[in-house]
């Protein structure tokens, strides 16, 4: 390209030759105007090349003027030729399209030899770098999977070594804060009142909240919503979700985005829920969907591997316990029940009633490996025959075995009773039962309420004084477990039973 001879040229004779080079040339004024331009440059700004001429880099091209102001500076201050270097922006060729050009800048001068501006060369670079991009990103992606796998593999193998449980659940929220590039992540457990969850492991919390902090399992929560989802679930702005509002533990942390899913069990609760959050805004791909599934899996596997190992030792410790406890019982019951009974057919059905509700109790129980025992489940193993006629409400509550098994054998005589006295011999009768824990964790109190609106079971006589069934409840509640039994009989039979408990955090 020829230097102009004066700043403003209009001269556009050579371009023939400028033509046949498929690179983009120009001469700018030290002022940034165009003094000559080939149509290769020509089309990269969407222009042709007469509309160049004398107007400003500004005027055409305004994506570009901020960025090459000061290399312009640079060429006439030095005189010495700068680049490679890059440029990107907008043009009227292709509005609304990123474009990048590799540019080479020169110093151009007139006669006198003063620079009067610079001999520009540009290359369209824009599918180059769209190719390096996307290489970029394909490495990026290819070691962000082989993390994820590699991670999945190594707490795979942990899960299956006899280690301590809660090291399983501590590898497990490190691997997902390493592989997943994120800063939180948690594992939250049920507590046994079913209430809440509990954050048994993190990466990323306060000092002082994992093994502390809780929070509630109800719609409003992320993890709540997790649960009753039953499926994976992805936020993308906590600020903007409609779902649910989000417990304040994610919103002190500055939680935006995050994905939660719940950790089965071997029983019919889940364990609770894996979450993984971000400070920022993120999008997440199929490939980490999955590892958190997979990452949920194992650590199911490791929750009923521990619960199973629990539960074979405390059966293994129970069963001998029991045994005796439980022989001890039947001759109790065989006793009474046949010095009280009119008949020898009354006395039979009586306690071939009283040992199938034995055999409930402790099947619901030994289902469980005779460790703390879920009351609901237990509530509908020994009421079974009643079942349809039936109002249960109550949290999901665990409680000691043996309260368990000795409150199945108040409930047997409660149903029993209704069923020759109450409501529950009637086509269309119900009874109510209810129970709730309440009180600060050191002195707490189970009430349990069974309600018949039959009132004429107060005067029958199981429910007598000396009654066996009458007997057997005082002596199990006031006398075993020391707790209270109040007995209401205008227009209804109510009979409210508030037992003194001692549960762990973790039963609550």
């Amino acid at each position: 390209m020829q230097e102009p001879q004066s700043p403003i040229a209009t001269d556009q004779s050579s371009k023939s030759g400028l033509d046949a080079v498929p690179i983009g040339l120009c001469v700018l004024s030290d002022d940034l105007r165009f003094l000559r331009i080939n149509e290769t440059m020509a089309q990269f700004n969407g222009y042709t090349p007469a509309d160049h001429l004398g107007r400003s880099l500004s005027e055409l091209v305004p994506d570009i003027e901020p960025q090459v102001r000061h290399h312009m500076k640079e060429v006439v201050e030095t005189g010495k030729a700068i680049g490679p270097f890059e440029v990107a922006g907008e043009t009227a060729a292709e509005p609304g399209a990123l474009r990048i050009w590799m540019e080479y800048w020169s110093p151009v001068t007139n006669e006198r030899g003063e620079i009067i501006g610079a001999s520009i060369a540009a290359i369209d670079v824009t599918e180059r770098k769209r190719i390096e991009r996307e290489k970029d990103e394909a490495l990026k992606l290819t070691e962000r999977r082989l993390r994820q796998q590699t991670a999945i593999a190594e707490l795979g193998q942990l899960a299956l070594q006899d280690v301590a449980f809660q090291s399983v659940l501590d590898k497990a929220v490190e691997a997902a804060s390493v592989a997943l590039e994120v800063p939180l992540t948690k594992i939250l457990a049920f507590e046994d009142a079913a209430d809440k969850l509990k954050l048994v492991a993190g990466i990323g919390w306060e000092d002082g909240l994992v093994g502390a902090a809780s929070v509630g399992i109800d719609k409003d929560s992320q993890a709540g919503y997790t649960l009753m989802a039953n499926s994976l679930v992805i936020v993308d702005d906590l600020q903007s979700e409609k779902r649910f509002s989000g417990p304040a533990l994610l919103r002190q942390h500055g939680v935006v985005s995050g994905m939660s899913i719940p950790i089965p069990a071997a029983g019919d609760r889940p364990y609770g829920v894996l979450g993984i959050h971000t400070t920022e805004h993120h999008v997440f791909d199929q490939g980490d969907k999955d590892f958190l599934r997979s990452l949920s899996a194992i650590i199911s596997n490791a929750v009923c591997k521990e619960a199973a190992k629990t539960q074979s030792k405390l059966l293994i410790r129970e069963m001998a316990h029991r045994a005796g406890n439980m022989l001890q019982l039947v001759s109790s019951i065989a006793a009474q029940t046949f010095r009280h009974a009119s008949s020898p057919s009354e006395a039979r059905e009586a306690f071939n009633q009283r040992l199938a509700s034995l055999a409930r109790a402790n099947h619901a129980i030994a289902q469980q490996g005779w460790v703390n025992t879920r009351f609901q489940k237990l509530v509908e193993e020994t009421l079974s025959p009643f079942k349809d006629k039936m109002r249960i409400t109550g949290r999901d509550i665990r409680l000691a075995p043996e309260l368990c098994f000795d409150l199945g054998l108040v409930l047997n005589e409660l149903g029993t009773n209704s069923v020759k006295y109450g409501s529950l011999g009637s086509a269309d009768g119900f009874v109510e039962l209810s129970w709730s824990i309440d009180g600060p964790s050191d002195a707490q109190n189970l009430t349990v309420v069974w309600f018949d609106p039959v009132s004429s079971i107060a005067a029958s006589p199981a429910a007598s004084s000396g009654g066996f069934g009458t007997k057997l409840i005082r002596q199990l509640v006031s006398s075993k477990w020391h707790g209270a039994i109040d007995t209401q009989t205008q227009g209804h039979y109510k009979m409210t039973l508030t037992l003194p408990i001692t549960m762990k955090a973790e039963d609550l």
